[in-house]
């Protein structure tokens, strides 16, 4: 680490700025997807790039670049601690500014009085789902910011910027406690992190004609740049050749469909460039690891097919393999989506085994004075504890003045925990997770709350809003919801190693960051729909507003996941998955060559990324053969880096294309 990096400390000028920043950032954001014509949303919002990698910080760092090479006074003054606090303050903003945060499903409840029956809407309170009279205005728009009735709008605005704010106080918490393990000592690889990283010192260095990795970045750009415009074109024009299969075969984030008709295979190919250059940067044993489990489904699920089980499935379209009946996921004998759902609280658990030591020293230590352990730290531990508690009985206390019981509102802040550690340590390792709202996050809170129960009428409060709650905000992906919270809390620290920066100081930007960009993201939630109207952005598929109807929601949302069943009846299948997990991550950890069960949590879940992880994995093990880690280090890193910025300055230009073939302004 830089040793003059480490003991500058963060100055107040820095932390205003940071405030100022994040605030306008969070509201150009939010106005440019709101206005961002709905074809582009899945492939040119710019705010997510690809397995909800967040593109507004690589732009951000790509435009401070050019510039940088432009003006040398801008190089002296834009210097690596600025472009992490950067890197940190666009992250935030772009968490509270993409078509999943804060709309969607958190806006959808908002307006969900206009849609939801009487009978559902007596348990939910109207600073939750505002009155309907408040939700027609959003919908229509009223043409000035004068005009909204901010009286009625306030409280719902406060309890919809609250329920995110709180779990950012726990993230920012938890992150602190378990940083010097996570990141220091068990260096974990933090792959989409890593990625902006080397975005930095390729953009830092390619004026140098003596650095080794000049050539490789910049191929990497044009690399990018090039095969990102099959996508984009396809979308933008009518005429454009289809050379990805893009308009006709494509299943979820970019899956190309293989049909085999009469077999039950369901694996498809993975045909966004991105997803390659992104897995360049996992670990040779996680890759290898995901392709062995895949394997391992692949065969159970023809084993099964061919004893008479899913019988049917050869007839169902490719998208429909995953999630229409029959299916090994949520039907019997498989059941995968429990299995995997024991496996994820198996993975909480044998974490929890693994790292007891630490755990248990950083609370002796915050029970003592100040030790030299904590010099190094974002804040004491003692602080770093109490803020994790304090925050932690806020949300149960916060869910229970909404109206749910003390014990279910318990329930959904430690599922929230416990969600977002296991889906962290997989994105940590494997630069992607499988969305836990369809199976740890509803499995958990099922398991606690109505284990024999299924598909109950909504008659509480607790039955009206755990639905919302389990599929949207605890276990909706990373970009809508809590996820990211707890992404970027422990992400920064881990780009802050890398860039020398003080945890001290990081903490301070990402505070700020954090809270800045969840007020300013839910304001803009009231004011773009109530000037002009969620209308406009509900044309089109997807739609950027959407409205909730809580009940199906729920029902859909809720109770058919992980499985159609009460979730008693599939006990078997989380106690495999849970051994699974506490064994095989145990012995992973003695015996090296054992293909690591993290993998499994994805690798047996809807539209595993098998065939970029085969063939990153090929190519890293011939790169790593070939050259060793110098040639990777020197040329592979810096080919990634400037294939992401690549692909992001396209994705750019394409919405700029979509704003002026398609404007909805």
């Amino acid at each position: 680490m830089d040793e003059e990096n480490l003991s500058e400390k963060v100055s107040v000028h820095t932390l205003l700025m940071t405030f100022i920043t994040t605030a306008l950032l969070t509201f150009v954001f939010n106005v440019f997807i709101y206005f961002l014509p709905s074809k582009a949303y899945c492939t040119q919002s710019v705010s997510v790039l690809a397995f909800d990698l967040m593109g507004w910080p690589f732009f951000t760092i790509l435009i401070l670049g050019l510039l940088k090479l432009i003006s040398p006074s801008l190089q002296r003054y834009m210097n690596i601690t600025k472009l992490t606090y950067i890197y940190i303050i666009t992250y935030a903003a772009a968490t509270f500014s993409n078509f999943g945060n804060p709309w969607w499903w958190d806006i959808g409840l908002l307006l969900a009085r206009t849609v939801t029956s009487e009978t559902v809407l007596i348990y939910v309170p109207e600073f939750v789902a505002v009155p309907k009279d408040a939700a027609t205005l959003l919908i229509n728009g009223c043409g000035s910011i004068f005009n909204i009735p901010w009286d009625v709008l306030l409280p719902a605005m406060i309890w919809h910027t609250l329920i995110s704010a709180l779990f950012i106080g726990i993230c920012i918490g938890f992150a602190s406690i378990i940083r010097r393990e996570w990141v220091d000592i068990e260096r974990l690889p933090f792959p989409q992190v890593t990625l902006a990283y080397t975005s930095i010192l390729g953009l830092d260095n390619v004026k140098n004609r003596q650095w080794t990795g000049r050539t490789a970045f910049i191929l990497g750009f044009i690399a990018g740049f090039l095969l990102e415009i099959p996508i984009s074109g396809v979308n933008l024009f009518p005429w454009f050749p289809d050379l990805y299969s893009w308009r006709t075969n494509t299943c979820g984030p970019g899956l190309h469909q293989i049909t085999i008709y009469g077999q039950p295979w369901n694996l498809g190919f993975d045909k966004d460039p991105l997803t390659y250059a992104i897995f360049m940067l996992v670990p040779l044993n996680s890759l290898i690891a995901m392709v062995f489990y895949v394997l391992v489904l692949e065969l159970a699920l023809y084993i099964a097919w061919y004893t008479g089980y899913y019988t049917g499935i050869e007839n169902i379209g490719f998208c429909g393999r995953y999630w229409c009946s029959p299916t090994p996921y949520g039907d019997p004998p498989y059941y995968f989506s429990a299995i995997i759902t024991g496996a994820g609280l198996g993975l909480f658990v044998i974490t929890i085994l693994l790292e007891r030591h630490y755990i248990v020293n950083t609370l002796k230590v915050a029970f003592r004075k100040s030790s030299a352990k904590e010099e190094e730290e974002p804040m004491s531990y003692k602080t770093a504890w109490v803020i994790f508690i304090i925050f932690f009985i806020m949300m149960v206390i916060f869910l229970m003045y909404t109206g749910m019981s003390p014990w279910v509102s318990f329930v959904a802040t430690l599922t929230g925990l416990i969600t977002w550690i296991v889906a962290t340590i997989i994105w940590a390792r494997l630069a992607t997770i499988s969305t836990p709202c369809f199976w740890i996050t509803p499995g958990l809170i099922k398991m606690l709350t109505w284990p024999t129960d299924i598909y109950l009428p909504i008659t509480s409060t607790d039955l009206a809003l755990i639905g919302p709650l389990s599929r949207h905000w605890i276990g909706h992906r990373n970009l809508a919801g809590w996820g990211n919270s707890f992404y970027i809390s422990i992400g920064s620290y881990h780009i802050g190693r890398l860039t020398g920066v003080h945890p001290r100081n990081i903490v301070k930007v990402l505070t700020v960051a954090l809270f800045t960009a969840v007020f300013m993201g839910h304001i803009m939630q009231i004011v773009l729909p109530g000037v002009y109207g969620g209308k406009i952005a509900m044309t089109g598929s997807p739609s950027l507003v959407l409205i909730m109807e809580i009940e199906s929601f729920t029902s859909g949302g809720f109770w058919n996941v992980p499985t159609r069943t009460p979730i008693s009846e599939v006990a078997p299948h989380l106690a495999i998955g849970f051994i699974f997990m506490i064994v095989m991550r145990y012995l992973s950890t003695k015996i090296l060559w054992l293909p690591d069960p993290i993998a499994a949590l994805v690798a047996w879940w809807w539209l595993p990324p098998w065939s970029a992880a085969l063939i990153s994995g090929i190519i890293k093990y011939l790169v790593l053969k070939i050259g060793g880690s110098k040639l990777y280090e020197e040329q592979v890193m810096p080919f990634v880096g400037g294939f992401v910025l690549g692909v992001t300055l396209e994705i750019f230009m394409a919405a700029m294309g979509f704003y002026a073939l398609y404007s909805r302004i």
